[in-house]
C-alpha cells in the first residue's frame, strides 16, 4: 500500500499491487513535498484546468437497449476520437452540470456519452432527486449502461467510465459488467461500492480512481473500505480526498449550492484529466 499526503490541496491514498508498506512510509515525506509542488504549479496555471481547443459536436441523441427500449443520451467530442468516456449522472439525472461535464471532456478530444438512467426525467431539488433515485431499477439501468458502452465500443479504442455521486457506483457496475471493454473508472464522491461482493469486484481488470471530499462521510468511508478490499485483491485503486469539501461539491443543485466548492471542482477536473491522459490515452 502507498499513502501520499499533499496539503492544503488534496490528500491522496493509493494502493499499488507492487508496493510494500515499508517502502510507502519511507517515501511519504518526499512524495508529499513533490505532490505539493505539483499542486502549486497547477494552481498557478489556469490553462491547466480549462478545456482544450478541439472542436466537439454535442447534443442529445436517442439510443436503444438490447431489448429495444429507447433512452436518451447526451454526447460530445470528435467522432474520430480514439479514447471515449461514458459519464453517469448523479441523483438529479442529466442536469446542466452533466451536460457541461460531457462538453468539457469533449473539448479535450474524447468522445463522451452521458447515459440517462431516469428515462428522460430529471430533478432540480433534493426531494425530487431522492424520489427518482429510489425508483431506479438496477436491471433496467444495467441495460442502459451496456448500451452506452456499446455506443463507444463501435467508435473508440479505449473506454473509461466516470460517475458522480449515485453515478459512481453505476460507473463501476458498468465496468464490472463489461470489464474487457472498460480500461478505467473514475468515481467522484460516490459511495456504496464497497458493498459489492468480493467475487464481483474480483472481475475488475482496470484502474479505479476515487475522488471525494474529506467531510463527505458517505463517499470517504466507502472509498476507505474499498481500499482495504483493493489491498486484499491487489487491485489498482487510488483515492484522493479534498480537505474541507463535503458531498456533491461540484453540483450547484445539491442543497441549493450550499456544498459547492469551485476549488474542489477545479482540482477534481485536474485529477480526471490526468487519469484519462496518462492511464488511458496510451493504451
Amino acid at each position: 500500500m502507498q499513502t501520499y499526503l499533499s496539503l492544503p490541496f488534496v490528500a491522496v491514498l493509493a494502493h499499488c499491487p507492487q508496493a510494500s508498506p515499508r517502502n510507502s512510509l519511507r517515501a511519504l515525506l518526499g512524495l508529499a513535498l513533490l505532490l505539493g509542488l505539483v499542486a502549486l504549479l497547477l494552481r498557478a496555471d489556469p490553462a491547466a484546468a480549462e478545456p482544450g481547443g478541439v472542436s466537439a459536436e454535442r447534443g442529445f441523441i436517442s439510443l436503444s437497449t438490447s431489448n429495444g427500449r429507447k433512452f436518451r443520451a447526451f454526447v460530445a467530442g470528435p467522432q474520430d476520437a480514439t479514447v471515449g468516456a461514458m459519464l453517469v449522472h448523479d441523483y438529479f439525472g442529466i442536469s446542466d452540470s452533466t451536460t457541461l461535464s460531457v462538453a468539457r471532456l469533449g473539448t479535450l478530444g474524447y468522445r463522451v456519452i452521458a447515459v440517462d438512467l431516469y428515462g428522460g426525467k430529471s430533478a432540480t431539488s433534493d426531494e425530487e432527486a431522492t424520489r427518482l433515485m429510489k425508483a431506479l431499477d438496477q436491471d433496467a439501468a444495467d441495460e442502459v449502461l451496456q448500451a452506452g458502452l456499446d455506443y463507444l465500443k463501435n467508435r473508440v479504442r479505449t473506454i473509461a467510465t466516470v460517475g458522480f455521486s449515485m453515478g459512481g457506483l453505476q460507473a463501476l457496475i458498468a465496468n464490472l459488467n463489461d470489464p474487457v471493454a472498460v480500461a478505467g473508472t473514475v468515481i467522484v464522491y460516490g459511495g456504496s461500492y464497497q458493498n459489492l461482493s468480493p467475487a464481483r469486484v474480483g472481475l475488475l481488470q482496470s484502474p479505479v480512481l476515487a475522488i471525494a471530499g474529506a467531510e463527505d462521510d458517505w463517499a470517504a468511508s466507502s472509498a476507505l473500505e474499498f481500499l482495504e478490499l483493493a489491498r486484499a485483491r491487489y487491485l489498482d485503486f487510488s483515492l484522493y480526498l479534498h480537505p474541507r469539501a463535503g458531498h456533491a461539491y461540484a453540483q450547484p443543485l445539491f442543497h441549493g449550492g450550499a456544498n459547492y466548492s469551485a476549488e474542489a471542482t477545479r482540482l477534481t477536473w485536474l485529477l480526471i484529466d490526468d487519469f484519462l491522459a496518462h492511464r488511458l490515452a496510451g493504451l
